[in-house]
């Protein structure tokens, strides 16, 4: 198994009451304190990045969602002046 290389560092400062309860956790863990911090900060992150990435319909939204790109409306005076424009832009460059 390859150990992967760890060459970046993150300091923090915090008060000496955040540091035992921390220090204690990580005890209760069995880890060390850098080890704790970095796998409950990488936990807390991806949960963080979850939430703001992923998108969460109602089976209703799910089905109308699905609905709407299997069958598309047609464009709307908005939508085709703006096709018009990027023809003109892009296309006819």
């Amino acid at each position: 198994m390859t150990k992967s290389l760890k060459t970046e560092r993150i300091e923090a400062r915090v008060e000496p009451d955040v540091r035992e309860l921390i220090m204690e956790a990580a005890d209760l863990e069995g880890c060390s304190v850098s080890e704790f911090l970095v796998a409950s900060a990488k936990e807390r992150a991806e949960k963080t990045l979850h939430r703001t990435r992923v998108i969460r319909l109602t089976e209703e939204s799910q089905i109308r969602f699905a609905e709407l790109i299997l069958n598309p409306p047609p464009p709307n005076k908005a939508m085709q002046e703006a096709k018009a424009i990027h023809e003109q832009l892009i296309l006819s460059s």
